[in-house]
């Protein structure tokens, strides 16, 4: 992330095309505050833009107000981007980090597929190194808190 990134990040996190996929539509007024809050350093933890040939094309992170991981891809970057940003992302984790979830909307298919490729991908195994819980709205992956991520 850089402070160039916060106007970018700020309207491609508002977008309406994420109501009802990326985030619960319970939740749309409240991405009036999470959209610029992903820019600042409210949550600690990784966070950043994803970048394909040089454009800004996603975003993965802590939510400012869940502190969930999210992320999001423009729908142009999509066709396995998605899987190599999260286990790429999910590599920088360290023993003795934390565990680490993302909540996907029940409807967010195409993500819920892009978080298994990835932790396919890096050699975890589900009731292993991670697990899935369906809830009210949506899946909550986590990750093992002291779980080698594809080092």
């Amino acid at each position: 992330m850089r402070a160039g990134d916060w106007p970018w990040l700020t309207r491609a996190g508002w977008s309406p095309e994420l109501a009802g996929t990326q985030y619960h539509w319970a939740e749309l007024p409240l991405q009036a505050w999470i959209a610029p809050a992903r820019g600042l350093p409210i949550r600690p933890g990784p966070r950043c833009v994803i970048e394909v040939d040089g454009r800004r094309a996603g975003y993965i992170g802590r939510n400012p107000l869940s502190g969930h991981l999210e992320y999001f891809l423009a729908p142009w970057a999509r066709g396995g981007t998605g899987a190599r940003a999260i286990a790429a992302f999910l590599r920088t984790g360290r023993v003795g980090d934390r565990r680490r979830s993302f909540v996907v909307s029940h409807r967010n298919h195409r993500s819920l597929a892009a978080l298994r490729r990835a932790l396919g991908a890096a050699g975890l195994v589900e009731g292993t190194h991670w697990w899935l819980v369906d809830g009210r709205f949506g899946w909550r992956l986590t990750v093992a808190a002291d779980e080698p991520t594809g080092g």
